[in-house]
């Protein structure tokens, strides 16, 4: 009789906790609805399609690099990588390097890869437009640069040198690493702004950029880099400018004279080359030096941002959905 009375109690108070978990997941439901206005229902939208597009770009990759199409044949007689070229082949059989650059050489054109990017990787200006509009709290110079970068590749190397770029391995590496991080990046601030922590998309977030950011970072930048004409016509070019007394002085220099021997060797060989310097040259040599500090600013303020997200006991904070970083 008194085990009856004391369950009676117990069965009362597990009701009345239901209901007011029912009442608590209702208001929560409540104020999402309420507080959803319509630049909040449009940031939805872009970070949903954003998402959804860069994860079909990543699905190609993915299927591109597991796709087997190479023979040990075509391999070794393929025009050989920079990469290539540092750790050559001493046998008959291709070397790794050589096996690996060939196999991810050609992405652009498989299924339309890199005609997509180009277009997915500019509809990111509007975030832009998003900062400067006072939409999301971000620096608007962060966001300018570092989609200007993302703008700049696509277009202004990618596209510009054609020859290079679609059949070089790197735009593979770049791909699969701006993909894969767009992805985890748009279904972050998607939860974020519905107030919806997941611990699995925080910690992603947070951590794979570790190995990423580099990826991506130095496949664009020696993307770039393999673009450019050949160095010596330039500095030859440069030196010819120069004033008569400085070039004198040069002439007097061990540098100088090595510069200048190289020159009329390279002059000598009578190589053809189609591709000239000019400013749009310069600006991507130019980059490719610059890209390095700026992949050392965003990676440090990377692992800052994990520390306070994911530091203490390995206990994630709650990250709001508008101040948020790159």
């Amino acid at each position: 009789m008194a085990s009856k009375t004391q369950a009676q109690p117990n069965a009362q108070q597990g009701k009345e906790r239901a209901q007011l978990e029912k009442e608590r997941v209702q208001r929560k439901g409540h104020e999402v609805k309420s507080s959803l206005t319509p630049v909040k229902i449009y940031l939805l939208g872009y970070n949903a399609l954003s998402a959804l597009l860069w994860g079909h770009l990543l699905y190609i990759t993915v299927l591109f690099v597991l796709t087997p199409r190479s023979t040990p044949e075509a391999i070794h007689h393929a025009p050989t990588s920079f990469l290539a070229r540092i750790f050559p082949s001493t046998s008959s059989t291709p070397s790794p390097i050589n096996r690996l650059t060939e196999h991810l050489s050609g992405s652009y054109d498989f299924k339309g890869l890199g005609w997509k990017t180009k277009y997915v990787q500019s509809l990111a200006v509007l975030e832009i437009v998003h900062t400067a509009l006072g939409w999301v709290r971000s620096p608007l110079g962060t966001v300018a640069s570092q989609v200007f970068s993302r703008v700049w590749t696509v277009w202004g190397v990618v596209e510009a040198v054609p020859e290079v770029t679609h059949s070089h391995p790197l735009f593979t590496t770049m791909l699969f690493a701006w993909s894969l991080t767009e992805v985890i990046r748009y279904t972050f601030y998607f939860l974020s702004l519905l107030n919806i922590q997941s611990p699995i998309i925080n910690y992603l977030r947070y951590t794979t950029f570790i190995p990423l950011y580099p990826l991506g970072a130095s496949s664009e930048a020696f993307l770039a880099f393999s673009t450019l004409p050949p160095i010596l016509p330039f500095i030859g070019n440069v030196i010819s400018n120069l004033p008569v007394k400085v070039r004198e002085v040069l002439l007097k220099t061990n540098l100088g004279r090595e510069l200048l021997w190289n020159l009329a060797k390279s002059n000598a060989k009578g190589v053809v080359n189609t591709r000239t310097w000019g400013l749009l040259e310069v600006f991507r040599l130019v980059m490719f030096f610059v890209w390095w500090p700026s992949l050392y600013v965003l990676y440090t303020y990377m692992f800052k941002q994990r520390r306070k997200v994911l530091g203490g006991k390995g206990k994630g904070k709650v990250v709001g959905g508008a101040n948020k970083a790159r």
